[in-house]
């Protein structure tokens, strides 16, 4: 079991001075959870404002209910996030296996074959869900972890929680900030731990998206040139974005500068007011987690 007497703190916490505790009706809730992270953020809708944000780690925690005992406890402590009163709650998950199905072929009754191709035999504690990608008529399909969904849903019992996969944020929101730029090439590199998202856009199009584990920048490299070069695409004709969890003196970034001309870190996203409260956090570093607004 859980230490209950743990108080739980998080890594980042970041209040805007317009955020009122006592209005939670009046936001939403964006969260964003993967195999040891829970990040949300709370959004003013009429405003376009990000009103706070945590960002939590869950390392080092017994396996059997790990995430469930972890939840409810925070929820237990936190003094708003598990609030029945949101006006609406989005969960992204931050998961492995997705697959693309175009919406004219998708149907509910294959969903698990459409998974056995990249993730092969399911396990009885995945869940399979679905959520359209409005700007390509696509489906996306992934799985997730089937404790963490049911604790969702029992806890967010007012709203009917929306739930997504993290590519759907990235891939709808690659092609939302496009718009100005649409003759180019955009390739967006989202890092978090040993993976990267790969998003590959042009005008109003989807080329690639995958996510993909690595040990060594070398590795990350080769696969970012073996997929340009596999999509007939010169570095010269991509203008790539970082985003994620990475810096400038990152061995990822200081390697691909050498093959990627235009390479550069991506900002938040226009649509969306951050604060001054804000100005110390680096715009790339919560991309996934603001992006959530393009795909709920």
């Amino acid at each position: 079991m859980v230490d209950t007497q743990t108080v739980i703190a998080p890594l980042l916490e970041i209040k805007d001075e317009r955020f009122d505790p006592k209005r939670c009706a009046e936001y939403e809730l964006l969260m964003e959870l993967g195999a040891e992270r829970l990040r949300f953020l709370v959004l003013d809708s009429r405003k376009k404002r990000i009103l706070y944000l945590e960002d939590y780690l869950i390392g080092g925690l017994p396996s059997e209910k790990k995430w469930s005992n972890w939840l409810a406890k925070l929820s237990e402590q936190h003094p708003f996030w598990g609030s029945n009163l949101w006006k609406s709650v989005t969960v992204s998950f931050n998961t492995p296996y997705f697959t693309l199905i175009p919406e004219a072929y998708f149907r509910k009754e294959y969903v698990n074959s459409y998974l056995n191709l990249v993730q092969g035999d399911l396990f009885e504690t995945d869940q399979i869900l679905h959520h359209e990608v409005k700007r390509i008529d696509a489906r996306n399909v992934f799985t997730v972890n089937k404790e963490l969904w049911e604790w969702v849903l029992n806890t967010y019992t007012l709203q009917q929680p929306s739930f997504i996969h993290q590519t759907n944020a990235l891939i709808e929101g690659a092609l939302a900030l496009s718009v100005k730029d649409k003759e180019s090439v955009l390739m967006d590199l989202h890092f978090e731990d040993d993976f990267v998202t790969l998003v590959i856009v042009k005008n109003d199009s989807l080329l690639m998206c995958n996510k993909f584990a690595y040990k060594t920048a070398q590795d990350m490299a080769y696969f970012i040139m073996f997929v340009l070069d596999s999509l007939q695409l010169k570095p010269g004709d991509v203008k790539c974005r970082f985003y994620g969890e990475t810096t400038p003196y990152s061995e990822d970034y200081q390697l691909l500068q050498k093959f990627l001309p235009y390479l550069s870190f991506g900002k938040a996203p226009e649509t969306l007011v951050v604060g001054e409260a804000f100005e110390d956090v680096p715009e790339h570093r919560y991309y996934s987690l603001y992006t959530i607004t393009f795909a709920s």
